[in-house]
C-alpha cells in the first residue's frame, strides 16, 4: 500500500493537512505522544533535556518510575535515544523530525474550542500534531478544535484546528482563545471602555462585552491564533 505524503498549502492563514506520512503518532499512545513533545519542546526551550525527576514533576507523577516506564517505552520504540546513568541524556530521534520538513514542532492538540457559543475547552492533550515550524512560529504552541461558524468570515470554520500562541499577551484585533467563566470561545479581541470586547468574523453574533469585573473574577486569554489547520482525508 502506497504510504501517504504530507502536503501542505497556505492559504488564508490555514494550512490543509491532505495526509501525513507520521509513523510516530500511530505507534504511540497519547501519554507517549505527550511525554515526547515535552521532551522535545523542553529541550528546545532550555537548550538540555529535561531529566526522569523534571518530567514527573511536569505531569504531576508521584513516582519518578512511572516517568522511567514511558520514557522506556520511547526508547524501546525508536523515538527517544538515552545514555545509562546520565541524567540529562534524552534525545529525539531524527524520525521524529522526518514528517516531509527537517524543522518540526510537535503541538499538543488539547481540546475543543466554539466559534459560536462558548462552550468548556479541554485541557488535557488528545494527540500531538507534527507541524512545519516555518509556518507555526512560536515558543509554546498549542492547539483547539474548532466547532461553530462564528468566525467563517475570517476562514475560519468548523472542525478547523486553530494554532495558538499561549500566553495573555495580544494586540488589538488580535484573533484569540478567551476563557470567561471556565468557558472558551475564539474571537477578535479588542481593548474596550471597562473592559474588553470580543467580536465574531460573522454578522450573525453580535459582540460581547466582558467587563473590567469579570476580567478579573473569571477572564482569562489561553492564546493568540498563530494559523488553523484543515484535514482532508
Amino acid at each position: 500500500m502506497r504510504d501517504k505524503k504530507f502536503l501542505a498549502k497556505q492559504s488564508l492563514n490555514t494550512v490543509c493537512l491532505y495526509g501525513i506520512n507520521d509513523n510516530m503518532a500511530a505507534a504511540l499512545t497519547k501519554t507517549q505522544s505527550n511525554v515526547l513533545a515535552f521532551v522535545e519542546q523542553s529541550s528546545a526551550q532550555h537548550g538540555r533535556p529535561p531529566t526522569m525527576k523534571e518530567v514527573a514533576q511536569y505531569f504531576g507523577w508521584s513516582s519518578i518510575s512511572t516517568a522511567q516506564q514511558h520514557l522506556g517505552a520511547l526508547v524501546k520504540k525508536g523515538r527517544l535515544t538515552r545514555t545509562p546513568k546520565s541524567p540529562r541524556s534524552l534525545r529525539v530521534t531524527t524520525r521524529l523530525r522526518q514528517v516531509g520538513s527537517d524543522q518540526v514542532v510537535s503541538v499538543p492538540l488539547v481540546g475543543r474550542i466554539a466559534a459560536g457559543s462558548p462552550i468548556f475547552a479541554l485541557e488535557e492533550a488528545e494527540e500531538v500534531l507534527p507541524l512545519p515550524r516555518a509556518l507555526f512560529r512560536g515558543s509554546s504552541l498549542f492547539a483547539l478544535r474548532v466547532k461553530g461558524d462564528s468566525m467563517i468570515d475570517a476562514g475560519i470554520f468548523d472542525g478547523d484546528i486553530a494554532v495558538l500562541q499561549s500566553g495573555p499577551d495580544f494586540s488589538d484585533g488580535d484573533i484569540a482563545a478567551v476563557v470567561v467563566n471556565e468557558e472558551a470561545t475564539l474571537k477578535r479581541v479588542f481593548k474596550a471602555k471597562g473592559g474588553v470586547r470580543l467580536h465574531a468574523e460573522n454578522p450573525a453574533y453580535p459582540d460581547r462585552l466582558v467587563s473590567s469585573e469579570q476580567i478579573e473574577q473569571s477572564f482569562r486569554l489561553a492564546g493568540v491564533l498563530v494559523g488553523t489547520i484543515r484535514r482532508f482525508n
